[in-house]
């Protein structure tokens, strides 16, 4: 379940779960849970921001991770698309943002004429 949800300022986010995770970087779960454990352990990501749990209607739940925790997994496991993931985000970092273009503004004026008769 790759899930997009509204960020705070409207913008989207991904969540993922320890099995897409693992999925993702080519590795097994086990590795993904125990990197997740020391991210959490260490204090570098809030669990209340990085961690979350989907409610089914049957009452079952999963566990969910932002992409703030996929990031610092994937310098933490050593794939090879973990590493990978890790040359998109670095090119992603050091792109330019592309700068505001303003609206251009066309101002003009219309004169009444007479029409003829």
């Amino acid at each position: 379940m790759v899930t997009p949800a509204a960020g705070a300022n409207g913008s989207g986010t991904v969540w993922m779960t320890k099995h897409q995770i693992a999925d993702l970087f080519g590795c097994f779960v086990a590795k993904v849970v125990s990197n997740i454990a020391a991210v959490l352990k260490s204090g570098v990501l809030d669990e209340s921001r990085a961690c979350r749990i989907h409610r089914y209607k049957d009452g079952s739940g999963v566990e969910l991770y932002s992409l703030e925790m996929i990031t610092a997994l994937a310098f933490r496991i050593d794939t090879r698309n973990a590493e990978i993931f890790r040359q998109w985000l670095v090119e992603r970092a050091v792109q330019p943002v592309p700068k505001f273009q303003p609206p251009i503004t066309v101002l003009f004026s219309v004169r009444e004429q007479a029409l003829p008769n």
